[in-house]
């Protein structure tokens, strides 16, 4: 607000201020009301002093003090130019510091139920329990000791592993038609890194970059050595980081001793140099094909910035353009359990260039058109997609129709004729009222199909997966 030069304008301004705002509640007098000094400091100290002890909620809002401080802290800390500085709430530091810890409690298998409560193995996290007694991608378990598979949810299962901690479970699998039994003691394991060893390549999947995965990297980046693998798909999709550390520990596997990871350049424009960890020896491969989607970022992209600087044309990026996150953060934590995540530098490629806001284009670009690709928004219990009408959801349905082998003429938002008589026909075949439009019950029925389908699946109904294979040859 400019200052005012008479009395005169003050009093105008004044009363034109309470015409226009008579109806809309304010007390314009307020206005003298002025702090004592202009500084910032004076300001916030004003502001909350007034917010405690003359604003009209301040005795219905419980703990008012800490709540304002931590808006303010959150207001401070949510800038434009920088969307990764951030202030964390206690509840938001253990989320934070469970994200990048990449640790779970069980046996170590991801899964899926299938129709008859069976549960079938499709990976298994490496250096796990189920990877020490030999489970495999593919198994599919038919016992876990006395608990009823059958009448039993996704979620009773994990909780029943997880509530036995430390203690031996009885575990009945078949594999190749052949039953097998193991014990299995759930315990912490690092859920980041896969190992798959395939004929004539391998396969490591890295979700996150933990405390652990530097050593789990090169656990698996040994058993490819072992098994005399010298081609494979280092997979970072849907990856969007974690420690720059362990993409160095990661990098150093890959990579000659002494090489360059990444250039770290302050806010002086100083610039440090950050290499290898040769406590890690590198091993060679003769092709790396490095899948990567929009969802690859930060540390996920330090690593394909050294692996492609200095393997050249050993490495072939597949998929879609990166992220583009060049940045780099660090937490510092307050004595109550919350605290601050800022940026301290951003980080350049070996070849001192920044992909900031920008990313890596891939070398063979792929679409992914797989139905786990597909987006939808939540179907509430009363929303339904009528046939002939425009629903944010019909593309959605229309797809997946698709994919369960029904006859659609569009994949767009527009619910068409013919594929409402498909739909009429999928209500047939799974006994509900068939009438062409879809309610919340044919969604979640449809949902369900899609997800056990996709699961039995997912490996082969993978566009940028399946390129990737082609390359190698």
């Amino acid at each position: 607000m400019a200052r005012i030069k008479n009395n005169k304008k003050q009093t105008i301004i004044v009363t034109v201020l309470c015409l226009v705002c008579f109806g809309v509640g304010v007390l314009v007098p307020v206005i003298y009301q002025r702090a004592s000094s202009s500084s910032s400091d004076s300001k916030l100290e004003y502001v909350k002093n007034v917010l405690e002890n003359d604003w009209y909620y301040a005795d219905q809002v419980e703990n008012l003090d800490s709540l304002l401080t931590e808006q303010a802290l959150t207001g401070m800390t949510t800038l434009d130019i920088d969307p990764h500085t951030n202030y964390f709430s206690l509840d938001q530091a253990k989320q934070f510091s469970s994200s990048l810890q990449g640790t779970n409690t069980g046996i170590g298998i991801q899964f899926y139920q299938q129709d008859n409560g069976n549960i079938y193995v499709k990976y298994v996290f490496i250096n796990s329990t189920a990877d020490d007694a030999g489970l495999k991608s593919g198994d599919i378990i038919t016992k876990i000791g006395d608990l009823d598979l059958a009448s039993s949810t996704t979620d009773d299962i994990v909780t029943y592993i997880q509530d036995r901690d430390g203690k031996e479970i009885a575990v009945d699998y078949v594999r190749d038609g052949q039953t097998a039994s193991v014990k299995l003691t759930p315990s912490e394991y690092d859920s980041t890194v896969i190992c798959n060893i395939y004929d004539g390549y391998g396969e490591i999947i890295l979700s996150s970059f933990s405390s652990h995965s530097g050593d789990d990297v090169a656990d698996a980046m040994a058993r490819l050595k072992e098994a005399g693998i010298t081609k494979m798909i280092l997979d970072l999709r849907n990856n969007t980081g974690g420690y720059l550390s362990a993409a160095v520990e990661i990098a150093s596997t890959f990579l000659p001793s002494d090489s360059v990871v990444f250039y770290e350049e302050d806010k002086d424009k100083n610039i440090t140099e950050v290499k290898t960890d040769d406590s890690y020896g590198q091993i060679e491969m003769d092709q790396i094909v490095i899948l990567q989607n929009d969802q690859t970022a930060s540390a996920s992209e330090a690593l394909i910035g050294a692996l492609k600087s200095h393997l050249k044309d050993k490495v072939t990026l597949v998929g879609q353009t990166t992220y583009g996150k060049g940045t780099e953060q660090t937490t510092v934590p307050f004595e109550d359990g919350t605290s601050i995540k800022y940026t301290i530098a951003r980080w350049l490629t070996p070849d001192k260039e920044s992909i900031h806001e920008r990313g890596f284009e891939p070398d063979v670009a792929v679409e992914d058109t797989s139905i786990g690709s597909v987006s939808y928004t939540e179907m509430k219990e009363d929303d339904v997609i009528i046939a002939d009408k425009v629903h944010v959801n019909a593309s959605a349905l229309q797809r997946f129709l698709e994919y369960l082998g029904y006859t659609v003429d569009r994949t767009d938002e527009y619910f068409s004729k013919t594929s409402s008589d498909s739909l009429k026909q999928f209500q047939k075949d799974q006994g509900i009222a068939p009438t062409g439009n879809c309610d919340y019950t044919t969604w979640e029925k449809i949902l369900d199909m899609i997800t056990q389908k996709y699961n039995e699946n997912s490996v082969n109904d993978d566009p940028i997966r399946n390129h990737g294979i082609e390359l190698l040859g």
